[in-house]
């Protein structure tokens, strides 16, 4: 008993050598680790004081001798999202990925600086979740959820946004502008006149006073308010004067009846752009009142050959062409008027698609096809992606098709609107 005893004593001073010496060589590494890395504390640190160009310079020098390190190429792509250079810090998040909060943060604002809302969306929602209260990521969720066609989920994170303090008037903004584009114009002007309240300038917006204004007061007139509308559009133009605006103003006088004062906006407008359609058609059905069918031939004609006129001009051509006495061009105008007609209809029936199923397949190849009308093939692209193995219908095939040769894309005419 006293020899085993002995024996273990005899060996404990061996065991403690053992872990000393453990101990001081990770200490060792840990201290060499440390030393190594003080170049990415320092880059660290100027991303924090904004210094994107000192963070680049600095993490090269290091990147130059630890070439695969990924700690530095994740910090070389936030110095990049810094400068603004979103493509190039892209593609160095992708050899590593975005492993801390911070590089996800960098990684979805390179990817909404280039609107890749499929790629931000995801990460931006996962952010929110660990932090719900985030005000930048309630704004940026929101507006990657309406660019994605999540309109509801978007106006949810706008209002949430707007109840957070300092973020009232833009939250409200934003509320507005998601509630107009879902067709709730109502919800939109209760919403832009909360933002008076808390901001009567209009300034430090997402958009221009002007523009803010404009688009309040382009509502208001659609709701059938012109007088409510008048005073929003007089505030645009004492801002700064548009075409649009002012032809608008014009359009609120000849709501009310005073038709010399809408007649003199709309030439205004005509002043500052001779193809205002608004400015032209008031003009036309001011000359046809008073029997001048040639008068109102004249304002429409310069929009006869637009290939965005309206049904509304194409039936005030249709119109007047009949008053004239052309009953070749009225029997033209009124094939034409047919087919805008549907051609509007369709886009009406794509909007509310959208608007009520954007989860469904039509709803994710619409938004495919708005992208792409917008230019932004990548991400109509990616959209349509899931739908291209087995298409359910031969519109998915060719749009596919369009998107992936960059061309032009099918009529909506080939939708089977039966469906929806």
């Amino acid at each position: 008993m006293r020899g085993s005893q002995h024996r273990r004593a005899r060996g404990w001073p061996w065991l403690w050598l053992i872990v000393i010496a453990t101990t001081v060589i990770g200490s060792v590494l840990w201290g060499m680790v440390w030393w190594e890395e003080r170049p990415l504390r320092a880059t660290a640190n100027l991303l924090e004081q904004n210094d994107g160009t000192g963070a680049l310079r600095s993490v090269d020098r290091f990147l130059r001798d630890h070439p695969d390190h990924s700690q530095g190429i994740a910090l070389k792509a936030r110095a990049l999202v810094q400068l603004g250079r979103s493509s190039e810090a892209i593609r160095w998040f992708e050899k590593v990925g975005a492993a801390s909060t911070d590089d996800m943060r960098a990684y979805t604002k390179a990817c909404l600086m280039l609107e890749q809302w499929v790629q931000a969306s995801p990460v931006l929602e996962y952010l929110l979740r660990l932090d719900p209260d985030d005000a930048d990521l309630l704004h940026e969720v929101a507006a990657c959820r309406s660019k994605l066609g999540e309109l509801e989920g978007a106006v949810d994170a706008a209002g949430r946004f707007a109840s957070i303090a300092g973020n009232e008037a833009r939250g409200y903004l934003l509320v507005g502008i998601l509630e107009r584009d879902r067709g709730n114009l109502r919800k939109a002007c209760d919403a832009w006149a909360r933002v008076f309240q808390v901001n009567p300038d209009a300034i430090d917006l997402q958009i221009s006073a002007d523009g803010f204004h404009l688009e309040y007061g382009k509502a208001l007139l659609k709701l059938g308010e012109p007088a409510a509308a008048m005073d929003r559009l007089k505030q645009s133009i004492a801002i700064k004067p548009s075409s649009t605006a002012i032809s608008l103003l014009g359009k609120a006088f000849s709501q009310l009846g005073k038709e010399e004062d809408a007649e003199q906006e709309w030439r205004k407008a005509l002043e500052l752009d001779p193809s205002n359609e608004t400015a032209r058609q008031g003009l036309a059905e001011l000359a046809m009142k008073k029997s001048d069918f040639q008068g109102a031939m004249d304002w429409l004609q310069p929009l006869a050959g637009s290939p965005e006129l309206s049904s509304a001009t194409a039936f005030l051509l249709q119109r007047v062409s009949s008053l004239l006495g052309d009953t070749a061009s009225a029997s033209a105008w009124q094939v034409r008027v047919e087919q805008i007609r549907k051609l509007e209809e369709l886009h009406g029936t794509v909007d509310q698609v959208l608007n009520d199923s954007p989860d469904s397949m039509w709803g994710q190849v619409l938004r495919a096809y708005r992208l792409a009308e917008q230019g932004n093939w990548d991400q109509a692209e990616l959209l349509l992606k899931p739908f291209l193995e087995d298409p359910a219908h031969p519109f998915i095939s060719a749009l596919g098709a369009a998107v992936q040769a960059r061309s032009a894309l099918p009529q909506l005419s080939g939708l089977p609107i039966e469906s929806f």
